[in-house]
């Protein structure tokens, strides 16, 4: 389909490629997420003392630490770039108006406030609340080029919009959604003030006690933990209601696999003492959990209007 007399191509005309590359953008912002993760675990979040240079060098002496927090400005970087360049193409081959637009323009400006918290991160000497806004910012993006994707996708199959689900399957997986962002911040929390060994033990905390306090650390990680469960007992009756055939439902089936599991290398990454390949899984889980659900909504709300 032409969009007016310059020649420009709707995205509905040849979608595949432009498919392709925002799969790709998918998948390196996921990996971009586990490997801050990795910056965080291995202690190499201020390996680089500034920004955007690291020790005044593009390309400094490494060492392991250093490595880790280079990498992951450099893939950061290479997103960035390829975002601009697939979200050029993907502009003038849309009209004014179509959704595709207003998710690249949401893409764009949260992307702009993602390089901001990373320098800020470091400026600010890996504050909790610039580490857990970046975690935050980061996540925001992958969903947003996750449903330029599958707008993409649909265009390119021509898939017909899906039935709507009942109301309080709806109503489930608002609930489910809200407590997954509030889940995911709590992480953010957890890791960025070191609160993940406040609770060396499971199913208890500390000396045998369930809630010694609320208070500090400790308290921090009890929230992560209830938050966690009831975001599981969430997925699971969410799973109940969402089942039968269609998209939908295997995804809701996907999602409360994904929160069984999370929780299970949550229970290990503290029974482990938190090594860096649980830590790298389960924020791996965490981040393959929130594009599930959020392609879930899509399909219960049938497109947002912002993407």
């Amino acid at each position: 389909m032409l969009d007016d007399a310059s020649g420009r191509r709707d995205a509905r005309g040849r979608p595949e490629a432009l498919l392709a590359g925002f799969a790709l953008l998918v998948a390196l912002t996921l990996a971009l997420i586990v490997l801050g993760a990795l910056v965080r675990a291995h202690g190499a979040g201020l390996a680089c003392p500034d920004w955007p240079r690291c020790f005044g060098e593009w390309v400094p002496v490494m060492d392991l630490e250093i490595a880790f927090e280079w990498s992951h400005r450099a893939l950061a970087g290479g997103v960035t770039l390829l975002f601009g360049t697939l979200g050029l193409t993907l502009w003038r081959r849309t009209l004014p108006g179509d959704r595709l637009r207003r998710a690249l323009l949401l893409a764009t400006a949260l992307l702009a406030v993602q390089i901001l918290l990373g320098a800020l991160t470091v400026w600010k000497l890996l504050a909790s609340w610039t580490v857990t806004s970046h975690l935050l910012t980061g996540s925001s993006i992958a969903v947003c080029l996750l449903w330029i994707a599958l707008e993409l996708r649909d265009r390119a199959r021509a898939v017909p919009a899906p039935p709507a689900p009942s109301p309080l399957a709806r109503r489930w997986l608002a609930g489910v959604l809200a407590l997954l962002v509030v889940q995911i911040a709590l992480g953010g929390l957890v890791s960025s003030r070191y609160a993940g060994l406040a609770c060396p033990a499971w199913p208890t905390c500390n000396g045998g006690l369930w809630f010694p306090t609320w208070a500090g650390p400790v308290g921090l990680h009890l929230l992560h933990r209830t938050n966690g469960y009831l975001l599981l007992a969430a997925l699971l009756a969410w799973a109940a209601l969402a089942r039968g055939p269609g998209r939908l439902a295997s995804l809701a089936r996907a999602a409360a696999a994904l929160g069984a599991a999370q929780v299970v290398v949550g229970v290990a990454n503290v029974l482990t003492g938190i090594p860096v390949e649980v830590t790298a899984l389960h924020s791996a889980l965490a981040a393959a959990l929130v594009l599930t659900a959020a392609a879930a909504a899509r399909e219960a709300w049938g497109r947002p209007r912002l993407c």
